[in-house]
């Protein structure tokens, strides 16, 4: 369940010894559940973690420019670097707890886990199909730079609905060729720089050919959450680390 901006503020404002972990959206509970109980593995049993969900990523920077309205709770921010992992994060808002990669999605991503899943017969098509979204990101991604605006929350079943970058999506977005260098960075770095939605879409498209399979898109992320993963850990020990500024 996620809150207001309001209603969360009303919430932080109250007298309370638990800590508190504001995170983006609800599409990613599973995950930040995830990372609640390592966290509480962690701190001390006197002081447990609380995870607050918030509306989006505009929602939890609203509450964080608001955080004088409740100075004497211990609060951390937890965000997705989305777009600021290519152009970096703003000074303003260094104080919050960033993603290693574009997303929490990213992050859970473990690449020698997740790819020997596939079959050997298919390796080579997710590798392509990962080529082709890198190309679609670039140029949103290079739109994102020029403007300041980008249009990402698409499916995989939109963009290559077979594998292929669709010619009548390229055509909706009016798509033109982002810089090269951008499409190789992406594609190199695509654990860490392709949208995560998309990478874990892509990944089970292949590893639910089958019907029988049970690698559904939300168990494949519960795994990527509940597995030993340095970049969680980092996270973790980010959100350890600010709750100790607190004295």
């Amino acid at each position: 369940m996620s809150y207001s901006v309001e209603e969360i503020i009303s919430e932080l404002s109250k007298p309370t010894a638990l800590l508190k972990v504001l995170v983006e959206g609800k599409d990613d509970a599973l995950v930040y559940r995830c990372i609640e109980d390592k966290l509480n593995d962690l701190i001390s049993i006197d002081n447990k973690a609380d995870v607050i969900i918030c509306g989006g990523r505009l929602e939890l920077i609203e509450v964080f420019e608001s955080r004088e309205k409740f100075k004497h709770t211990k609060v951390v921010f937890l965000a997705d670097k989305d777009m600021w992992f290519f152009v970096g994060v703003p000074k303003d808002y260094e104080d919050i707890v960033f993603t290693d990669g574009y997303s929490i999605e990213n992050d859970i991503y473990i690449e020698s886990v997740f790819n020997s899943l596939l079959d050997r017969d298919d390796i080579k098509l997710f590798e392509g199909l990962i080529k082709e979204l890198s190309i679609w990101f670039a140029f949103e991604v290079n739109r994102y730079k020029e403007t300041g605006d980008s249009k990402c929350d698409v499916s995989v079943d939109r963009v290559c609905p077979n594998n292929t970058f669709c010619p009548n999506f390229k055509k909706s977005i009016n798509f033109i060729d982002p810089p090269q260098h951008l499409i190789d960075l992406i594609c190199a770095e695509y654990t860490r720089a392709l949208r995560g939605k998309n990478l874990f879409q892509a990944l089970s498209r292949f590893l639910n050919k089958d019907r029988s399979s049970s690698f559904s898109y939300a168990n494949l992320l519960k795994l990527g959450a509940k597995l030993e993963n340095p970049k969680i850990e980092q996270l973790i020990n980010k959100l350890s680390s600010k709750f100790q500024e607190y004295g």
